[in-house]
């Protein structure tokens, strides 16, 4: 730990008469949840997957519940976010012509899962 006026030089909040979080050095947080939503609807609908044996498509983001925010604290930005998605998707066998819909759930996505344990139901 620093000795008195022996300081991080970042540390000036307490030099100034109004407080000010200079270059976010102290913790900020930001709500993303409006513009994460956005982002999800974006990158999400219309994926396409498509085979020798058919096509499947997002067809629509049918439920977003969750939220997602991000924040700064000395200088690094840090996000948090846990949703809790279902899309519709539509697709056809190239074969037979058959059409077939459903519903894909990723019921826990969250900063603190890996890809890998990302769970997916369908």
């Amino acid at each position: 730990m620093a000795k008195w006026g022996q300081g991080d030089p970042r540390w000036i909040v307490e030099e100034r008469e109004d407080g000010t979080n200079v270059n976010n050095w102290h913790w900020t947080e930001r709500d993303a949840t409006s513009w994460s939503k956005g982002k999800l609807q974006e990158l999400l609908v219309g994926i396409v997957v498509e085979n020798e044996a058919g096509r499947g498509e997002i067809s629509e983001l049918k439920q977003v519940e969750g939220e997602a925010s991000c924040s700064s604290r000395k200088g690094k930005l840090i996000f948090f976010y846990e949703w809790n998605i279902k899309l519709g998707w539509k697709g056809i066998l190239k074969e037979s012509g058959v059409k077939h819909k459903g519903l894909i759930e990723i019921p826990n996505l969250s900063e603190e899962n890996e890809v890998d344990d990302t769970e997916v139901n369908e």
